[in-house]
């Protein structure tokens, strides 16, 4: 199974740098344009499965892609399944104050996620995370982990090994997909409109094929 994984368009909390996971804002003009323009990138592969967040921002971008495509296009499917990953009671409010935190709970002086998880693996920061929300009432790792072993495990379940799928999901999300399952360490947070290609075998192997590739014409 082959996956085209793409970031959404941008939002207004991308253009606030607010956080945004579970919480949602519309697409900007130019999140409309990232969305034409993965379109653009990815009309001549014909899709077999097109699937989506349950997000707006998730669920506008995917339909800006499909409506570019030469082919005909099956209906979109959209699921929490692939919502981005749950920042609790820091949703809304500023990345940088969030992901400070995180880091000072880690011994690391940054305010970058990239920065933070060339130190750091996902699993310890989504950890951190959770536990420097003095509410706890966003996901921790293994609540994610468990959430994406399942999501990957009905792709298998519901769709043949040899389809081809478009999946339009979240930054952090797609980030932790060719982290801990494609082994890709140099891997750091996607553009917005920026397309990943995944390749999920009939045994559960996950590779990478591109990622954060804003310019290859597919």
């Amino acid at each position: 199974m082959k996956i085209y994984a793409v970031r959404h368009g941008q939002t207004i909390f991308n253009v606030l740098d607010k956080v945004q996971g579970w919480a949602d804002t519309p697409l900007t003009k130019k999140g409309e344009q990232d969305g034409v323009a993965a379109g653009q990138r990815l009309k001549n592969v014909h899709f077999d499965v097109a699937l989506s967040s349950d997000t707006s921002r998730a669920i506008h971008t995917a339909e800006f892609i499909l409506a570019e495509n030469n082919h005909p296009t099956p209906q979109l499917t959209y699921t929490p399944d692939w919502r981005e990953f749950f920042f609790g009671s820091f949703e809304g409010g500023d990345n940088k104050a969030m992901w400070g935190a995180t880091a000072k709970s880690l011994g690391i002086d940054t305010e970058q996620p990239d920065e933070l998880a060339r130190h750091v693996d996902m699993t310890k920061i989504m950890n951190a995370i959770h536990e420097v929300d003095s509410k706890h009432l966003g996901e921790d790792a293994a609540a994610f982990w468990q959430r994406m072993d399942q999501s990957l495990a009905k792709l298998q379940q519901t769709y043949h090994d040899e389809d081809t799928v478009l999946l339009v999901t979240h930054g952090q999300l797609i980030w932790n997909l060719a982290q801990n399952y494609g082994h890709l360490e140099t891997a750091d947070r996607p553009q917005n409109g920026a397309v990943a290609v995944f390749n999920l075998d009939k045994n559960g192997h996950f590779s990478v094929d591109n990622f954060n590739d804003v310019t290859t014409i597919f």
